[in-house]
């Protein structure tokens, strides 16, 4: 199949779901398909996506780049129609990563104009709490819904696809018309395996010098921003960590809310343990992989979630996890590989002292049952299988459902 992918920015800044698409079209890729990523960039993110995603290109997957679009693409007729077109003209079949950005539903339009299908994966922007966190986010959203024809644009989708069915649960339907389907997503199979080089510890004392005395170091890895919970995380982390003199908690983010980041800072400064929590934004993306095998345990104390390409790393990498309910995945306790706790700082401490109170072995064995559920489950050879078979149903059926 030839396989277009469609996402409004590959670059690192934008968080999981560029890591999403260069995975899975690596991973299509090697099952024989033709894959093109179309993404948008800003003056000077074409060679930092070049650089990032080296591995991307090398696999044979072409990258196509296009301007960002602002709301006039969507009243008017885009200035990029004729490029649009053609490399949507070119696919069997298209998969557009995101809903609510212009490029998008550019995109949409066209593919039903050509009876081109195409299946959506909203990576978490239907989350309710996340919508509703803020007012006037909820009232765009509502309003761009029946302004620009989101609604059309998921019903004609082939399949609109969440990472679970817990994460579809949690989130707002615009409609119930749309065609729903659950595929996760994943990492590569080596991922996370053998330890960190020299070169890499020395890159992290470098930043985060206090973690060459820790004992055991939890690792958040995340995006800067509210919805990760990364300030009750810390809260917890100053009432347990008294008692536990050998932990440490190294934040590595990436800067999204400045302010929340303030926050963050002045909380780790006033802390009686803040010596042991380190806070840097300067490993981001994929130069900080190794920090899953620099670390003991993975926490992500997120209050929305879609489905996270940071929890299946740290699956990958085997380490045990702390994560919360909004993270969708109860497998992670279920299958013995960490422990699920509900997003407040009472229970997330709770989880600190839990995982602070293991011997080495009992890390080890739930490290191990990490592993094997990524196995099981979340590679992306199994994830690609999966859109495979999504892709090939949906060109058996109309732009508007019709087989």
């Amino acid at each position: 199949m030839k396989i277009l992918l469609i996402i409004d920015g590959m670059h690192p800044r934008s968080g999981g779901p560029p890591a999403v698409v260069a995975g899975s079209a690596i991973a299509l890729t090697d099952r024989g398909h033709d894959v093109t990523v179309l993404t948008t960039a800003h003056r000077g993110d074409e060679p930092v996506v070049r650089q990032v995603w080296q591995a991307m290109i090398d696999h044979g997957v072409r990258i196509v780049f296009c301007a960002p679009e602002g709301l006039a693409g969507l009243i008017t007729t885009s200035r990029q129609a004729a490029l649009l077109r053609a490399e949507i003209t070119a696919a069997d079949v298209l998969h557009l990563h995101g809903l609510w950005n212009p490029i998008l539903q550019i995109c949409g339009r066209i593919a039903a104009q050509l009876s081109r299908p195409y299946l959506i994966s909203v990576h978490g922007v239907l989350d309710q709490r996340a919508m509703r966190r803020l007012w006037f986010k909820w009232i765009k959203k509502r309003v761009a819904i029946e302004m620009f024809g989101i609604r059309g644009l998921l019903n004609r989708a082939s399949a609109v696809v969440f990472g679970s069915e817990a994460e579809a649960t949690q989130s707002w339907m615009p409609t119930r018309a749309m065609h729903t389907i659950f595929i996760p997503n994943g990492v590569a199979t080596p991922f996370g395996t053998g330890n960190p080089t020299a070169e890499e510890i020395e890159i992290l004392h470098a930043v985060a010098p206090a973690q060459q005395g820790w004992e055991r170091t939890l690792l958040c890895r995340s995006r800067i921003h509210p919805e990760k919970g990364i300030d009750m995380l810390v809260a917890a982390f100053d009432r347990v960590a008294a008692n536990y003199p050998g932990l440490g908690l190294l934040i590595a983010g990436m800067t999204q809310d400045a302010d929340y980041q303030r926050r963050i800072e002045h909380m780790i400064s006033a802390s009686s343990v803040g010596d042991r929590i380190a806070l840097t934004t300067e490993l981001t993306g994929p130069k900080s992989l190794f920090l899953y095998r620099a670390a003991d345990v993975f926490v992500m104390p997120s209050i929305a979630e879609g489905f996270s390409m940071a929890l299946i790393e740290g699956l990958a990498s085997g380490r045990p996890l702390l994560i919360t309910r909004y993270c969708h995945m109860q497998d992670v306790e279920t299958h013995g590989a960490g422990l699920v706790v509900d997003p407040t700082v009472d229970a997330i401490a709770d989880g600190l002292r839990a995982i602070a109170a293991l011997s080495d072995g009992e890390l080890t064995a739930m490290g191990q049952r990490s592993r094997q559920l990524f196995i099981d489950r979340y590679t992306w050879d199994h994830v690609a299988a999966m859109l495979e078979s999504a892709y090939a149903a949906s060109r058996t059926k109309s732009p508007d459902g019709a087989t």
